[in-house]
């Protein structure tokens, strides 16, 4: 059952809330395993192998509730290191697929921890959720691992798939009873159980005994289809005393754009103004995010590296994104030919979902 955090619905006392639950229509929910260390079995030495474990082997002895019939796949079983834009398009094609088919009423995809912010992300551009909720998880702990939240956080998501409170809120990404947007979802811990949050923004909602409590509806960004393959984009970290060679470096190797991971507001050092007005000029795409876990770009300021010397120059001023997401959104933007920064500013624009 779903429940909307601006009211639960009321119901008389003299209702069966069991039998309201068991004359639910059935749900089918398909499972995509792609592996990381929710598919892990333990290894010869003591450590992990990641991905080696089936989405069928994982799901075995859940125990989900009656109204919830289960389709389980095997897209790919790797450790989340592995996955990159090949295979984004590839898992977000047979998510589209699967909601042409009409044969799902939600998709679940579980998902190695250390890249799941990216794949969510992907997808969250791509995919329309309007009648088909998609929710992505994984585990920190492997499933054979003492207190695993490896089978937790599954049965938790395959019962938020089968919420039609779900609908229309964009990807999601259920992990420790918590629900986030995966527009601003990030990975938080390296180890803990409460691996994922969204910094500054919060969680939607929370699932809770299989309850969906749905506290705030997300800002949602437009659609862009799935291209068959993704451009070359870089992301370009800024520090205090970085030298220029590195960031000359990385926008001659070659590509398309290029994610400059700004200070602050979006300030880079002084020097390396020249270096960046120079590629600029010869056709590379920058776009500009903060550093910073949440805040706007911002022209504050207007000594030489800040961003409104960049924006001048012809960078492209990126706001409330992570620097890994503003290069999958810049990616596909290019895929799509968009070069002037009109076009590409208005792709990365917000509305209510």
């Amino acid at each position: 059952m779903c429940a909307l955090g601006n009211g639960l619905i009321t119901l008389p006392r003299y209702v069966d809330l069991h039998f309201i639950q068991t004359m639910t229509r059935l749900k089918r929910i398909a499972l995509l395993s792609t592996g990381g260390t929710i598919a892990s079995i333990p290894g010869k030495e003591g450590r992990a192998v990641a991905g080696a474990l089936p989405g069928s082997a994982l799901v075995a002895h859940l125990g989900l509730p009656d109204h919830i019939q289960l389709h389980v796949e095997n897209v790919f079983q790797k450790s989340s290191n592995f996955i990159g834009p090949a295979e984004w398009i590839e898992l977000a094609n047979r998510c589209q697929a699967l909601m042409s088919s009409k044969a799902v009423d939600g998709i679940v995809v579980t998902h190695g921890t250390d890249t799941l912010e990216d794949t969510a992300y992907y997808m969250h551009s791509v995919l329309d959720t309007s009648d088909i909720p998609v929710v992505v998880t994984g585990s920190q702990r492997t499933p054979h691992a003492l207190g695993t939240d490896a089978h937790s956080n599954v049965r938790d998501a395959l019962q938020l798939a089968a919420c039609e409170h779900a609908r229309g809120l964009g990807v999601l990404v259920c992990f420790n009873q918590s629900v986030y947007s995966a527009g601003f979802t990030r990975k938080v811990s390296s180890y803990q159980l409460h691996g994922f949050a969204a910094p500054g923004y919060g969680a939607l909602g929370m699932l809770d005994d299989g309850h969906f409590h749905l506290l705030q509806r997300p800002v949602l960004q437009t659609l862009l289809a799935s291209p068959d393959s993704l451009p070359r984009v870089d992301i370009l970290p800024v520090y205090g005393g970085a030298d220029v060679a590195m960031a000359q470096a990385v926008m001659q190797s070659g590509p398309v754009g290029v994610v400059v991971d700004g200070l602050g507001r979006g300030q880079v050092p002084p020097g390396w103004m020249p270096a960046i007005r120079r590629a600029l000029e010869s056709g590379l795409i920058i776009a500009v995010c903060s550093s910073t876990l949440h805040g706007a770009t911002h022209e504050s300021y207007e000594y030489p590296g800040s961003l409104h010397e960049l924006v001048e120059a012809g960078a492209v001023p990126v706001s409330h994104l992570s620097a890994r997401k503003v290069r999958i959104r810049l990616s596909l933007c290019l895929a799509h030919g968009m070069q002037d920064r009109t076009s590409i500013l208005a792709a990365f624009d917000w509305r209510l979902s």
